[in-house]
This record gives C-alpha cells, structure tokens and sequence, in this order.
C-alpha cells in the first residue's frame, strides 16, 4: 500500500522505507536453553496455583497459558559475560538475550510469584552493563546507556559478543521497576536499581534530546546484522513504525564530534515512555526519602508535557504527532502514539476526552480487535503490515492504561474484552491483524502477556498502582488473587481486601452508585479512613482483611 507520507512540512518521505522486516537477533533456542525453559515451567507451575488465580475457570486456563508461554518459561540460568545473572528473554524458542521493553511486561506478571531474587537479578542485569558497556563512541555520552539487547548473540559485526550493540530501547525500566516493587513491597530492588535508573535516564536525556527541548529523538552508534544505521536507529522505537520514514542521520547540532548518529525525529511515543519512568523516578525516590532528587524530576517532567502540549499536539485535527527536529513541524500520521500522552499523563481532561472519542471512530480505530498501529484511513494502513496497521498486545495495554488514567474505564474495558477473546480463540502471538485476528509473527512472546495485566487492571479493578481498586460494574462473585493482593466483591457495593504487606489503599465505587458513606471494617472494628464522595482511602495492615462497603441511597 505505497503512499507517500502527509507532511505539514519537515520530514521529507523516505524514497525506500524498507517495510521488510529484517529481525537481527532471531534464532532457533539451543537444546540447552530449551530444557531450561521445561525445568522452569515445572518449577513454576505450583507456584502460580498457590498465588494466581480467580473464580473463573475460563479466566484461570487463560493465566496458566500466558504464563506458562510468556512469563516462567521465559527465564534461564545467567550467560555471562553479557547476563551475568538470570535474565528473561521474550520469545523463547526465536530469541536469545534480554530486551528492555520486552523484559518490562514480563516481569510485572512475574512479580506475583514471590520470586523476588529473580526480579532483581533481572534488572541487575542492566545495572552490570549501565557499569560495563565501554560501547559508546568518544563524543557521545557513554555512562548510563543500556542497549536493547543483550545476549551471546548480540551480532556486532566483528563477531565478539561483548560489548552489546550500539543501540538502545524504549526507555521504560523505571516505569517497570516501580510497578513490579508496587507488588512485590521488595525495598532492595528500588534501593539497589535507584543509582543506575537516574543514569540511564541522564544518558536518554542527553544523548536522544540533542537540542535540549525536552522532547526525546532516536539513534544508533553502530549498524546490527545486515541492517544499515538509519534503520538500526529506527529499533529504538516501534522498529518500522511510520512517522520515522523519513527519519534522517545527522551529527550531534552541538557538539563537533562524533559521528552521524542522531536521527532528525522527535517521537511522541519515545517521550512518553521517557516521562513514564520519570514519575515513576519521583515516587521511588519519594519512598527512599530523596525527596531533593524527586524534587528534580518534578521540574523535568513540568518541562516535557509543556514541549509535548506546545509543540505535538496538533488544535486542527486533535492528535498528537511526532516532529521534524529542526523545524518543528509535525509528522501528520495517525499511529497510537497519539495515544500515549495519556499513559504518561502529559493530556489534559479535554485532550483525554477527545482522544478517547476517536479511539472509537470505525473509520480509524474501532476495528474488530483495536488498536492498529496506524489509522485505518491512512493510505498506508495495512492489517499485515509490520507496525503499518497490525494491532500489537502491548501498545493496546498501554493504550488502555492510558484510558483508565483519564476516567474511560468502559472503554478500557471493552478494549481488555476484545483482547482476551482474541488470544482465548487464537493464542498468544506477537502481534495480529486487527480485523480478523490471524496471529503474525513469533508465537507466545513474552510481552504479549500482557492480556493478563489488561484483566487484573479493568475487569479486577486493581489499577497499575496495585493501590487502587475501582470497583468495577457487576462485581459481585468476583476475586483474585494476586500475589501479595486477595480481592474480593461480595457483591457489587463491597469489597474484601487483604495484603502481604502494610500498603496504602484506596477504593472507588462507581459515580452512579448513588449517596451514601464508605465505611471500612476489620471483623468487628471499624477502620479510620479518609472519605471522599465514593472514595475511600486507609491503610491495610500485612495479613488483615478488610471490608469496604458503600451503603448507598438510591437516585
């Protein structure tokens, strides 16, 4: 579906996107690690009985399958140098090494399962090569950087296997290292992941904002496999994601040396992704009592959503859109980066509103099995196509977030709804047509477990903060057990809670559930907590099961 790319100015189309996709680190699983992925799924499997699981019979095979295919049996022994501790690798039998986004997801769904040494040998990982990658050319910033992949088979051209490759990834580690310590209550992790965090976001901060606006670009330092550095560049992000088809190589614009390793695109996507671990900065070190250092984040994050309002929202068409780097001028094509704004929290109520009114337009979005990864009345929409209209589990998860971020808690719903009839009627695959639902690409990636993650947030009600639990509609019968959280509605104006650990909570029932009060109960004592409407918040005591109803007069 050749086009050429609507442009209000900028970003010339690329003469040759290369839509083929050329994947550098796909190949078959050695027996070895192919019997480690048996050993770990036999380890793992009574576990996931003991703390996973619903009321649901349907909902309870569909956890036992993703996990099995994308979560424990994704994790081997260490392979040093490159992963000198356990590490996840997201497709199995097809990948070998540990990517950054990828790894995100899984270990969110790992979390539960009480394994907390695993989760931190997984981000010690990245902290060994944030302290070893000697990769990073003179002229550009070396401390810091994390690549996109590491493992045995990182292809550098020389054939040597270490250091890993000049390129790196979608900057979400603190947005997943937060997530998983919200379970897990694992105060070593953030204490031992804090000093490498602030690092790698320095490193991002300076070597993908060259011109300093605060908005977030992509590059590359070294070619991988058969790919040239453009599109290597291009890996970064959604890896032949439209907006970047015109993407440039250029010199640092402020520093005279180095090479052309800077790309001439700034990316919604990528600057999103960037402030999602910059909040999740602030509350780690909120909790570590760095308040001088949350401090500092907060002023970064005021400084991003102002470039993001002022520069990628576009007022004709209601869209946020990525930029030409040197002029400003916007990338005008639709793809659920327009989206993600949301997920970072960088919309506001209006813009959230807006977007999730055109989220359902069956003419861009609303297809069978939402969210394509461009519009579908783009010239170049293609169901198919890699990152040119397919749909892919984890942009539809962060899409969702975004959604319940902003108060459109049906319409997450309905997008969860989809997603797991989907993977229940074809498997878990790496991403699908949205329009019929044929599976494409690698069967059972790791990431694409995230369908669990959509049901516990939007039909369990247990939000990405696992500290707040929106009583969904037509709860009643309904628990889940997740870990260090059990939740429980006995019917759909109450709630039963309890934790493994001393956690903040707060629960919403339903703006139509009328007048009333919020009260919570530990047996027979009632609880101090502060009321709000049809909000309640109040602390949970490790191993105490709390009720919180909502007595409520009718309308």
């Amino acid at each position: 579906m050749a086009a050429s790319l609507a442009l209000a100015g900028g970003v010339a189309p690329a003469q040759d996107p290369s839509p083929e996709r050329s994947e550098p680190h796909a190949q078959p699983m050695p027996a070895e690690f192919q019997r480690q992925a048996e050993r770990r799924i036999a380890e793992y499997a009574p576990r996931l009985g003991r703390l996973v699981g619903t009321e649901d019979a349907r909902v309870n095979a569909l956890v036992e399958k993703i996990y099995r295919q994308c979560v424990y049996g994704k994790l081997f022994e260490p392979m040093p140098p490159e992963l000198p501790y356990r590490w996840f690798a997201p497709g199995g039998a097809y990948f070998t090494g540990q990517w950054i986004w990828d790894t995100m997801f899984v270990l969110i769904a790992f979390a539960p399962l009480d394994d907390d040494a695993v989760v931190r040998e997984a981000f010690d990982n990245y902290r060994y090569t944030v302290e070893n990658n000697p990769l990073a050319p003179e002229g550009s910033l070396r401390y810091g950087m994390v690549p996109n992949f590491m493992g045995a088979r990182s292809l550098r051209k020389d054939g040597r296997a270490w250091p890993p490759v000049g390129y790196s990834q979608i900057p979400i580690l603190g947005w997943g290292a937060l997530a998983v310590y919200r379970q897990t209550n694992d105060r070593a992790l953030i204490e031992q992941a804090l000093p490498w965090l602030v690092a790698f976001d320095e490193w991002y901060s300076t070597e993908r904002d060259v011109d300093g606006d605060g908005l977030i670009e992509y590059g590359a330092y070294e070619a991988v496999a058969n790919n040239t550095l453009l599109q290597t560049a291009r890996f970064e992000t959604f890896d032949f994601h439209l907006p970047l088809d015109g993407m440039k190589m250029t010199p640092h614009p402020r520093r005279d040396t180095g090479g052309e390793w800077y790309g001439n695109v700034e990316g919604v996507e990528q600057t999103s992704f960037l402030l999602m671990s910059e909040r999740a900065l602030v509350e780690i070190a909120t909790e570590l009592g760095r308040d001088d250092l949350a401090r500092r984040y907060q002023i970064m994050i005021a400084r991003r959503v102002e470039a993001i309002q002022r520069k990628m929202w576009d007022p004709q068409t209601r869209f946020f859109y990525s930029l030409d780097r040197d002029s400003d001028r916007r990338i005008m094509v639709r793809t659920p980066q327009g989206f993600l704004p949301l997920t970072a929290g960088a919309a506001t109520v209006e813009q959230g509103s807006e977007l999730a009114r055109q989220l359902q337009d069956p003419d861009r979005w609303w297809t069978r099995y939402p969210v394509p990864t461009i519009a579908r009345d783009e010239p170049q929409y293609d169901p198919k196509g890699y990152w040119r209209g397919d749909m892919w589990p984890p942009t539809t998860y962060l899409v969702a977030l975004g959604l319940a971020r902003y108060g459109h808690h049906d319409l997450a719903l309905e997008l969860t709804l989809r997603m797991t009839e989907l993977i229940e009627a074809e498997g878990i695959s790496e991403h699908y047509d949205p329009e019929t639902g044929e599976p494409l690409g690698v069967p059972g990636l790791g990431m694409s477990g995230v369908a669990w993650s959509m049901i516990v947030h939007n039909v369990y009600g247990v939000q990405e903060d696992y500290r707040t639990i929106r009583v969904p509609r037509g709860a009643a019968g309904r628990w889940l057990k997740l870990g260090k959280l059990n939740v429980r509605y006995p019917d759909d104006h109450s709630v039963e809670v309890r934790s493994g650990f001393d956690r903040s909570l707060r629960v919403v029932f339903s703006a139509d559930s009328g007048e009333g009060e919020p009260r919570v109960t530990a047996g027979e004592a009632s609880i101090p907590a502060d009321t709000s409407g049809n909000e309640v918040s109040f602390t949970a005591r490790r191993g105490e099961t709390y009720r919180v109803e909502y007595s409520a007069t009718r309308r």
